[in-house]
């Protein structure tokens, strides 16, 4: 009876030459998914420093900005400086590695940051593209007085567009600033599925839940989007969206990590920094307020809810849960997967509020943003020591 000869290793040799030659190596790696890339690293020293290069040509992020702006590095100053932040289908495209011609670059602002992300726009050649309901200069529709003591309760899309020549063809590019209620992340939990919840800040990128999106392409819907447009479009682009889950989610908890507390840049996130240079850095908030580096968007979480894991309980449909801290001492607002966490944070603001609301105005008002992680490091302490008992 045949039997087919066994495959024989590769001589080193061979191996060495593959990965010390870009070219080569670069189309190999392109088909590989982040996680067997991580796998391929560690096999060896050569497989490293090969992985790592292709890593840092593949995820220039100016590069990939550069479509839309002329000056990456000012949009990501820009970033730095307002907690600005890229999600939706670009978020996605880069760290997929892939490119939606059709998409647009949707960018989430903070309150009160919204006015200075519309006018860099208008300064790099965007144009206002009003809907029905919208004043025909987005001013009209924005305050540049923003009141730091006051958070709006609604929400705005303003769509801006620029023609710009590529090769042989003119394109029209779309950025839409989407200004959100409480903050980035928090609108960004809700969206209509988790393929799409990953985000670009000025220094880093990060995907929520990698392994269900990138290595399974799989997506669970949340419910309350009413999105079924844009979910149908990522289904056509390869994702096989659940509306509820399944007996594979709670058997593989990895997947969407139900009923665990999550953060932003933690464990279960594939985090990938950027390159900073030429970035200009957040500036000190006012005099008398701690300059903090790190963007604001780090500093909050959520936790995807079931029902339970049992055969008929693993069919309940997802919820994602947040605490809420929305207080006039802090420039940013948070949400948190730890309700204790959020309402220590309360507490402690309920007498700093008294004394800056008594004693200090608008322009000597003291911002405790930088406390923030003090917070969430002595809360995670309390917590392991409570564990210990």
């Amino acid at each position: 009876m045949w039997e087919p000869e066994l495959l024989r290793p590769l001589p080193a040799c061979i191996l060495q030459e593959v990965f010390s030659t870009a070219p080569i190596y670069d189309l190999i790696l392109c088909d590989l998914s982040p996680r067997t890339l991580v796998w391929l690293s560690r096999t060896c020293r050569r497989a490293h420093e090969a992985v790592t290069r292709f890593t840092r040509r593949a995820y220039n992020i100016n590069r990939h900005l550069s479509r839309y702006f002329p000056d990456p590095l000012a949009f990501r100053s820009l970033q730095a400086r307002t907690g600005l932040v890229i999600s939706g289908s670009n978020a996605l495209q880069f760290l997929d590695r892939s490119f939606y011609p059709e998409s647009d670059l949707d960018l989430y602002a903070h309150p009160g940051h919204v006015y200075e992300a519309l006018e860099w726009l208008d300064s790099v050649g965007y144009k206002f593209q009003p809907e029905s309901w919208q004043q025909q200069d987005w001013h009209d529709e924005v305050s540049a007085d923003w009141d730091d003591m006051e958070y709006s309760d609604v929400a705005g899309v303003y769509t801006f567009k620029r023609s710009v020549a590529m090769d042989t063809e003119t394109v029209v590019l779309k950025v839409q600033i989407i200004a959100t209620k409480c903050n980035p992340i928090q609108t960004i939990t809700q969206f209509h599925s988790t393929c799409v919840m990953n985000i670009i800040t000025f220094n880093a990128a990060y995907s929520f839940y990698p392994v269900a999106t990138f290595e399974e392409r799989m997506a669970i819907q949340i419910p309350g989007s009413n999105q079924l447009d844009a979910v149908a479009k990522y289904v056509q682009r390869g994702w096989r969206v659940y509306a509820v889950f399944g007996p594979e989610h709670a058997a593989r908890r990895q997947l969407f990590l139900l009923d665990e507390k999550r953060w932003v840049g933690d464990r279960h996130c594939w985090s990938i920094p950027l390159d900073t240079t030429g970035v200009t850095p957040r500036p000190q908030l006012s005099i008398s307020s701690e300059h903090f580096s790190w963007d604001p968007s780090i500093e909050n979480g959520w936790i995807m809810e079931c029902g339970g894991y049992s055969t008929a309980a693993a069919t309940h449909v997802p919820k994602i849960r947040t605490h809420l801290v929305m207080i006039t001492i802090f420039r940013y607002n948070y949400s948190y997967p730890d309700d204790k966490l959020a309402q220590a944070i309360r507490d402690w603001s309920l007498s700093q509020g008294q004394l800056n609301h008594t004693q200090l105005t608008r322009q000597n008002w003291i911002w405790f943003d930088a406390e923030i992680p003090r917070f969430r490091s002595s809360h995670g302490q309390k917590c392991t020591n409570y564990r210990r008992r």
